[in-house]
């Protein structure tokens, strides 16, 4: 099995689908920091533009629980937007790409849950995943915006 934490509206086909909002099209609502999920149930665990919706101290609860709930050996697949590369946009930029780079900072508050408490770069996102047990952490594309890193437990 398969799940995909903060799946929102564009959810990941093969995955279980995982959500704190309801009216989405979750296959189960619920908070991420305590996930309502056996030990060691899932071979993957995918969590695209979720991790930054977070207070940092929350994040890292998160990060423990989908640790938790993956098989020895699973797979961790993490995407979130990078804010080093976000900031110097912000500084360099004008105009729209200057709001578009705010937005990616804090978030865009369409709804709710829409904003961001905390940011990352591969240096501190290894950091966590490194405290929160995984292993193998490995930076997957280049993409200058975006940092998509895979991570295993041992």
């Amino acid at each position: 099995m398969k799940l995909e934490i903060g799946s929102g509206n564009k959810p990941k086909k093969g995955y279980v689908h995982f959500d704190i909002r309801e009216g989405i099209g979750a296959d189960i609502v619920g908070d991420a920091r305590k996930l309502p999920f056996k030990d060691n149930e899932f071979e993957e665990v995918y969590s695209r533009f979720f991790l930054e919706h977070l207070q940092r101290k929350d994040a890292v609860l998160a990060l423990k629980e989908m640790f938790r709930v993956l098989k020895k050996g699973g797979r961790l697949e993490i995407i979130v937007p990078n804010i080093a590369y976000f900031c110097k946009l912000f500084v360099e930029e004008k105009g729209q790409k200057k709001e578009w780079a705010l937005n990616k900072i804090y978030g865009f508050e369409h709804y709710k849950e829409d904003h961001h408490f905390f940011g990352y770069d591969e240096e501190i996102l290894s950091k966590i995943l490194k405290e929160s047990g995984f292993v193998e952490i490995k930076r997957t594309e280049e993409e200058e915006q975006y940092l998509r890193l895979t991570a295993k437990k041992p």
